[in-house]
């Protein structure tokens, strides 16, 4: 009888671990990988049978030594077509993370989360192929990423940041570039190239402005030239023409386009400032921000400052040419999630120790 009582309790217990559900059972409950496929287009068959082994082989470096937990771990290959512009084809494997959740009783998986995680092969987080185009080309004149990367122990490493998660939260993100030995695939832009690229957008920019006034300028002068004629014979008529309607409408404009010149003058007289500085400080690499006090002009800054751009511009000589566009010549790894969430904590922690740069460096160039 003590045995079928004992028999009991025990079934009792396990009966009702298995219905209740809270924070605690959520924590411990194993995880599972749920696998998505990516849509591939105008790769050769070749490179995508490429890129789709080198993306096993993250999972499969991912996966040795990462268990999800309290999660569905979505992973996912993405295939950017190929473009003329890029010396190789990029492409991603990403997880997205859902959490378990309690929904009553009963343990259901969240439809989306903030939490994100991904390696990226031969695409970055700004861009770095094409020169500066739109407004950027008219802005600082070149592209711009946020933060310079600290080369450690043979990789990059982008400072823990905030991170925007959406609904007016905030978490935590980070990122490593892997690369081939004291290379990146960008190059920074020197204060001297900012400065002349900057005098060129303010030349073009004070030019379009004064565009207008000078086409009525040029307009005025070819009515006059109308009115000469048909007022030969009448110096009266010309006279008063000269006196209310040609010189007050040229002075006018003649005023507007000196003053036109003159709002642009302070910007130029500050980049002139600028290139008399010396040649180790011209050499450094430009990290800028617009003067609050100055819309027409930039100051130089530092990569602390949180309003501070580094401007980047394409590195062709990087990237190996004879290599198939497939093969990996860098690494972006990006990790986000809530810092204040125990199991989006546990993730991106866990993730990040799975992650193995040796392995990754050994890929580059294969």
């Amino acid at each position: 009888m003590k045995y079928i009582i004992l028999s009991f309790t025990l079934l009792f217990t396990i009966s009702s671990t298995a219905q209740d559900c809270t924070e605690a059972t959520i924590l411990q409950k194993p995880g599972l990988w749920k696998e998505s496929s990516g849509v591939s287009s105008g790769i050769a068959p070749t490179d995508l049978a490429k890129e789709k082994k080198v993306l096993a082989a993250l999972h499969e470096m991912i996966k040795s030594k990462f268990t999800p937990m309290s999660v569905e771990a979505n992973f996912n290959g993405g295939y950017s077509s190929p473009q003329s512009w890029m010396p190789v084809n990029d492409y991603i494997y990403s997880i997205i993370p859902l959490n378990y959740y309690c929904d009553g009783k009963s343990i259901k998986t969240a439809g989306e989360t903030s939490t994100y995680f991904s390696i990226s092969v031969n695409r970055f987080d700004a861009e770095i192929y094409e020169d500066a185009q739109g407004d950027r080309l008219i802005a600082e004149g070149y592209n711009v990423m946020n933060d310079m990367p600290i080369e450690k122990d043979g990789y990059w490493y982008f400072k823990e940041i905030d991170a925007g998660l959406g609904f007016g939260m905030t978490g935590k993100s980070s990122a490593w570039l892997i690369t081939y030995d004291g290379k990146l695939p960008y190059a920074y832009v020197s204060k001297k190239e900012f400065l002349e690229k900057r005098k060129e957008i303010l030349s073009n920019e004070m030019l379009e402005a004064g565009r207008g006034f000078k086409d009525v300028l040029d307009r005025i002068e070819i009515e006059k030239g109308f009115k000469d004629q048909e007022y030969k014979n009448d110096p009266a008529k010309l006279s008063h023409y000269m006196k209310m309607d040609y010189l007050p409408s040229k002075e006018r404009y003649e005023k507007l386009l000196a003053d036109n010149e003159k709002n642009f003058k302070p910007a130029f007289l500050k980049i002139e400032s600028l290139l008399k500085m010396s040649v180790s400080e011209m050499n450094q690499p430009a990290i800028v921000k617009q003067d609050p006090n100055d819309h027409l002009s930039y100051l130089f800054t530092d990569d602390n400052d949180p309003f501070g751009k580094v401007l980047i511009k394409p590195n062709p000589a990087y990237f190996n040419k004879k290599l198939p566009r497939s093969s990996p010549q860098f690494f972006w790894v990006y990790v986000r999630g809530n810092h204040k969430e125990k199991i989006a904590t546990r993730f991106t922690t866990e993730i990040v120790k799975a992650l193995d740069f040796a392995t990754l460096k050994s890929m580059l160039g294969k």
